[in-house]
């Protein structure tokens, strides 16, 4: 049956199918703000995961880097020296296939030369009894290993919430990975 509106003379009607289609219109739109609603709650829930698991992983680095470079008797790395990075296949940053690309670390030399007013101020140092860090930095071929730094490097798998797998990420897992870099201080305390 038919609504029927009478207005001055004249009948309106308006069919009952129109009036079905707009309450399933309505339902429609409920869903699909329902399922935003879920994609945005999961997927705050699975940054908060991710996060709280690279928390942890740089506590427990910095714990043992710290532990390493105390340490009187713990070997220096070399950190190779970044020149930048190469986006890998996908041309998309900061993603798993990306590369480093290394080079001459002449920053460090640049440093260590203009941490003297002239060239001869170098000879000032050299009657001291302790070895002057910057002064073998700028002579030495690999300054990088003047820095003299503990390395310590670790990863984590988290699994992906099933929210976020079905509707944004269709992976099992992701990878936190952290390495932290520490300066060697065995023997300053």
């Amino acid at each position: 049956m038919d609504t029927e509106i009478r207005r001055q003379g004249q009948t309106i009607r308006f069919p009952r199918a129109r009036r079905a289609g707009r309450a399933g219109q309505a339902s429609v739109e409920l869903i699909i703000g329902f399922i935003a609603l879920i994609m945005i709650l999961a997927g705050g829930i699975q940054y908060l995961a991710v996060s709280n698991a690279h928390r942890g992983i740089t506590t427990t680095l910095r714990g043992e880097a710290g532990e390493q470079a105390m340490d009187p008797i713990s070997l220096a790395a070399t950190p190779a020296y970044l020149r930048t990075w190469d986006p890998g296949r996908d041309d998309i940053r900061h993603t798993d296939d990306d590369t480093a690309e290394t080079t001459l670390p002449l920053t460090l030399y640049a440093i260590a030369d203009r941490s003297v007013r002239d060239d001869a101020d170098w000879d000032r140092l050299t009657p001291l009894e302790r070895v002057n860090p910057m002064a073998e930095m700028r002579s030495s071929i690999l300054p990088t290993v003047q820095l003299a730094l503990i390395r310590a490097e670790r990863s984590q798998t988290v699994p992906v919430d099933p929210a976020v797998r079905n509707l944004i990420f269709d992976r099992p897992t992701v990878t936190v990975r952290h390495t932290v870099w520490m300066p060697l201080m065995g023997g300053l305390y």
